[in-house]
C-alpha cells in the first residue's frame, strides 16, 4: 500500500485516539465531586440577558424576571460581537467584551485591548455592575461566552479563523476561529482567566454552535441548505500539522472534500447519481476515510479546549461551576449527536444545557431535513426523512406539513431531557435544559404561555435539575416569560 495513504486499521487508531484520551481522563476522576441539591431546595432557574438589558438599570431587569419566573441565577452575554446576544441593532454594531478586559491575562493572543473591548456603552463594566444588584436579591451569575458565528469587523481578529480546504481564511459560520491556533487558545484562556480572577462570578459557561468540516460540506444542520460545500474547515498550518502527527494525510483528505463538495453541488442541482445519494455518499467515504479522520481531529480539538477551559478555571477557583451550552443542531442532526457524547463530557463538565428550544424546532428540524434530502438523505421525501429522523431520536412531533408551525412539544423536551440525564447518572455532572421563549425564527408559529409552561414542566418531568430561560430577555414578551413561572407555581417550586 502507498505510503501516502491511511490504511484502515492506522485509520481507525487515528479516529480512537481522542477518545481513548477522553476515557482515561473520564479514570481520573474528572469533574469535582459536588453534593446533589437537598430535598425542597429550590432548583435552578436561570435567563440569559443582553448587555442591553444590563446597561441602564440591571435592578429593574433583576426584579421582573425575578417576580415574573422565580429567577435566581443570570447568564449575560457579557463577550459577544454579535448584535442578537446583545440585544442592540446590527447597524453599527461591533461589540466585544462588556466587562473591562485585564490585559495581565492576555498575554498569549495577538488581541489587543481596544480589539477586545465592546465600545457601545463607554467605559461601563456590566459585569461589575450587575454582579452587586444580583447579589442584593440572592441571585448568582454565570459569565456566558458564546462563539461568534462571524467574523468581527477587527483586524486582529482574522488571523484566529479557520482556513478552509481550497486554502481561503472563513469569516462567518458554519466555520469559526480555529481550535488548534495558539492564539486563539491564548485569547480564551485568557478570557475565562480574567472572569476568574476579576470578578466574583459563581461559575461560567461557554458554547461553540459548530461541527467540523464534513458535516458543513453536507450543510447537516439547521438553516445549513444554501452554505458554501467548498468552506469546509480547518486547513490552516496548525490543524495541518496536528494531522500530520497523527498520521493523517493532508492531501488524501483535501481529495475527499474536493470529491464532497461536487457531490453537494450536484445534489443542490438535483442531478441524481446513477445510484443514488446515500450510496453515492457513503462511497465518497469509503474512497476517502481521510474525511471521517479529518472531522473527528475537529471534535478532539474542541474538546481539548473545553478540558483546558475546565481546568483553567477550576485551577483558579475550584468552586466556580464550569458547563456548556449544547447547540440545537444535536436534535435534528444523527450526525451531530454522535459528536456529542455527554457521557464523556462529564469528565469536564459541572453542568450540561442542552439547547431544548421547543417553539422554533419544528422549523429548524424543517431546515436540516431540506439541506440533507439534496444529498445524503436525497432518496428520501420530506415526510420520509422526517419519519427517519423521529425515528432514530425518539421523538413523537408533528407532521411536515404542520410541524414549523406547531414547534415541537413539552414531550420533546422531556425525552431529550430524559436522555440527558441518562448520559450522567452516576455523576456530579447537572443537566439544565435550554427552554426557548420568543426566539425570533422565520415561519414559526407563535410563543405562548402556555407552550413556555408545557416546556419547562416536559424539563422537569425529564429529570431536570434546573432551566435556562432562553434566548435573551430583550426577545421575551412579559406574558410568555411568566408562562414559565406558571409551570414552576404547578410545580410546588416558586
Amino acid at each position: 500500500m502507498p505510503s501516502s495513504e491511511i490504511n484502515r486499521r492506522e485509520f481507525i487508531r487515528v479516529s480512537a485516539a481522542g477518545a481513548a484520551g477522553l476515557g482515561l481522563l473520564a479514570q481520573s476522576g474528572g469533574a469535582e465531586q459536588a453534593s446533589t441539591p437537598p430535598a425542597g431546595r429550590k432548583p435552578m432557574v436561570g435567563i440569559q440577558l443582553g448587555a442591553a438589558s444590563l446597561a441602564q438599570d440591571p435592578g429593574r431587569v433583576l426584579d421582573d424576571v425575578g417576580r415574573r419566573a422565580g429567577v435566581n441565577t443570570l447568564f449575560p452575554f457579557i463577550y459577544s460581537h454579535v448584535s442578537t446576544w446583545a440585544g442592540l441593532p446590527a447597524a453599527g454594531f461591533r461589540g466585544g467584551n462588556f466587562a473591562v478586559p485585564h490585559l495581565e491575562y492576555y498575554k498569549d493572543t495577538n488581541l489587543t485591548f481596544a480589539d477586545m473591548r465592546a465600545p457601545e456603552f463607554g467605559d461601563a463594566d456590566l459585569l461589575a455592575r450587575l454582579i452587586p444588584a444580583a447579589r442584593e436579591r440572592g441571585m448568582k451569575t454565570f459569565a456566558w461566552i458564546l462563539e461568534d458565528n462571524v467574523r468581527p469587523p477587527v483586524a486582529h481578529w482574522e488571523a484566529l479563523y479557520e482556513v478552509d480546504f481550497h486554502g481561503r481564511r472563513t469569516n462567518r459560520h458554519p466555520s469559526g476561529p480555529c481550535y488548534n491556533n495558539p492564539l486563539y487558545r491564548g485569547f480564551l484562556l485568557g478570557l475565562v482567566e480574567d472572569y476568574a480572577r476579576s470578578y466574583e462570578i459563581d461559575g461560567l459557561m461557554w458554547a461553540s454552535e459548530r461541527q467540523g468540516g464534513l458535516l458543513n460540506a453536507l450543510g447537516a444542520y439547521h438553516n445549513g441548505a444554501s452554505a458554501d460545500p467548498g468552506q469546509a474547515t480547518c486547513f490552516c498550518e496548525f490543524c495541518q500539522q496536528k494531522a500530520r502527527s497523527q498520521g493523517i494525510d493532508v492531501e488524501r483528505a483535501r481529495a475527499g472534500f474536493t470529491a464532497l463538495e461536487a457531490f453537494v453541488r450536484a445534489g443542490r442541482a438535483h442531478r441524481r447519481p446513477a445510484d443514488g445519494y446515500h450510496v453515492a455518499f457513503w462511497r465518497i467515504l469509503l474512497n476517502h476515510p481521510e474525511l471521517l479522520a479529518w472531522e473527528n481531529l475537529w471534535v478532539r480539538s474542541r474538546e481539548e479546549v473545553q478540558i483546558a477551559i475546565y481546568h483553567k478555571v477550576k485551577s483558579i477557583k475550584p468552586g466556580l461551576q464550569v458547563g456548556w451550552h449544547l447547540w440545537h443542531n444535536v436534535s435534528f442532526s444523527p450526525f451531530h449527536r454522535a459528536e456529542e457524547d455527554y457521557a464523556a463530557m462529564t469528565a469536564y463538565s459541572d453542568f450540561l444545557k442542552p439547547v431544548l428550544y421547543s417553539n422554533c424546532a419544528g422549523r429548524r428540524m424543517q431546515q436540516f431535513i431540506e439541506s440533507t434530502r439534496e444529498n445524503v438523505f436525497g432518496d428520501l421525501t420530506d415526510q420520509q426523512a422526517l419519519d427517519f429522523g423521529y425515528r432514530v431520536l425518539d421523538y413523537n412531533e408533528a407532521p411536515w406539513d404542520r410541524v414549523a408551525t406547531t414547534g415541537f412539544s413539552g414531550d420533546y423536551v422531556r425525552r431529550e431531557t430524559q436522555r440527558t440525564r441518562d448520559a450522567v447518572a452516576g455523576t456530579a455532572t447537572v443537566v439544565w435544559p435550554g427552554i426557548d421563549i420568543d426566539v425570533q425564527w422565520e415561519g414559526v408559529g407563535p410563543c405562548t404561555p402556555e407552550g413556555v409552561k408545557q416546556s419547562v414542566l416536559g424539563a422537569f418531568h425529564g429529570g431536570a435539575d434546573g432551566v435556562l430561560l432562553s434566548r435573551n430577555y430583550s426577545e421575551m414578551k412579559p406574558e410568555n416569560l411568566s408562562g414559565a413561572g406558571a409551570a414552576l407555581k404547578e410545580l410546588g417550586l416558586m
